[in-house]
Protein backbone atom coordinates (compact mmCIF):
# COMPACT_ATOMS: atom_id res chain seq x y z
CA UNK A 1 0.00 0.00 0.00
CA UNK A 2 1.66 3.21 -0.59
CA UNK A 3 1.23 6.39 1.87
CA UNK A 4 -1.33 7.89 0.30
CA UNK A 5 -3.99 5.51 0.23
CA UNK A 6 -6.36 5.25 3.39
CA UNK A 7 -5.79 2.30 5.64
CA UNK A 8 -9.59 1.50 4.43
CA UNK A 9 -8.78 1.54 0.95
CA UNK A 10 -5.97 -0.24 -1.40
CA UNK A 11 -4.43 -0.40 -4.53
CA UNK A 12 -5.28 -3.98 -6.40
CA UNK A 13 -2.15 -3.27 -8.35
CA UNK A 14 -0.26 -4.53 -5.88
CA UNK A 15 -1.24 -7.82 -4.87
CA UNK A 16 0.71 -10.04 -5.89
CA UNK A 17 -0.57 -13.94 -6.74
CA UNK A 18 2.01 -16.67 -5.82
CA UNK A 19 -0.60 -19.07 -7.46
CA UNK A 20 0.16 -18.90 -11.66
CA UNK A 21 -2.86 -18.55 -14.06
CA UNK A 22 -4.81 -16.68 -12.04
CA UNK A 23 -7.76 -15.30 -14.28
CA UNK A 24 -9.39 -12.24 -13.87
CA UNK A 25 -12.63 -13.00 -12.96
CA UNK A 26 -10.47 -14.28 -9.59
CA UNK A 27 -8.18 -11.13 -9.10
CA UNK A 28 -11.67 -9.32 -9.35
CA UNK A 29 -13.12 -11.57 -6.66
CA UNK A 30 -9.99 -11.35 -4.27
CA UNK A 31 -9.69 -7.79 -4.84
CA UNK A 32 -13.58 -7.20 -3.82
CA UNK A 33 -13.28 -9.64 -0.75
CA UNK A 34 -10.56 -7.81 0.68
CA UNK A 35 -12.12 -4.15 0.09
CA UNK A 36 -15.21 -5.70 1.73
CA UNK A 37 -13.40 -6.72 4.69
CA UNK A 38 -11.45 -3.24 5.09
CA UNK A 39 -14.42 -1.56 5.01
CA UNK A 40 -16.16 -3.87 7.47
CA UNK A 41 -12.89 -3.24 9.43
CA UNK A 42 -12.94 0.58 9.37
CA UNK A 43 -16.73 0.74 10.16
CA UNK A 44 -16.58 -1.29 13.33
CA UNK A 45 -13.97 0.86 14.16
CA UNK A 46 -16.20 4.27 13.76
CA UNK A 47 -19.44 2.87 14.99
CA UNK A 48 -20.30 4.22 18.41
CA UNK A 49 -19.83 2.28 21.49
CA UNK A 50 -22.89 0.08 22.80
CA UNK A 51 -25.38 1.52 24.72
CA UNK A 52 -25.94 -0.28 28.05
CA UNK A 53 -24.15 -0.50 31.54
CA UNK A 54 -20.29 -1.48 30.89
CA UNK A 55 -19.39 -5.25 33.09
CA UNK A 56 -17.41 -2.65 35.60
CA UNK A 57 -20.75 -0.70 35.68
CA UNK A 58 -22.79 -3.37 36.76
CA UNK A 59 -20.64 -4.76 39.31
CA UNK A 60 -21.06 -1.44 41.06
CA UNK A 61 -24.78 -1.76 41.80
CA UNK A 62 -25.88 -2.18 45.54
CA UNK A 63 -25.89 -4.75 47.40
CA UNK A 64 -28.77 -5.27 48.87
CA UNK A 65 -31.90 -2.41 49.06
CA UNK A 66 -31.51 0.47 51.52
CA UNK A 67 -32.81 -0.15 54.84
CA UNK A 68 -34.74 2.88 56.26
CA UNK A 69 -35.69 2.89 59.86
CA UNK A 70 -39.14 3.34 61.12
CA UNK A 71 -42.55 1.70 62.39
CA UNK A 72 -42.43 -2.41 61.44
CA UNK A 73 -39.16 -1.55 60.09
CA UNK A 74 -35.63 -1.89 61.18
CA UNK A 75 -35.09 -0.18 64.08
CA UNK A 76 -31.70 0.74 65.99
CA UNK A 77 -29.64 -0.82 69.14
CA UNK A 78 -30.92 1.14 72.23
CA UNK A 79 -29.83 -0.09 75.29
Amino acid sequence: MSSSVKPSEFDPSELVFVTTHVSEVEVSAVSAVIRGLLREESDERRAAPELGQSAWQQNQRAIRRPVYPGSGRWRGFTG
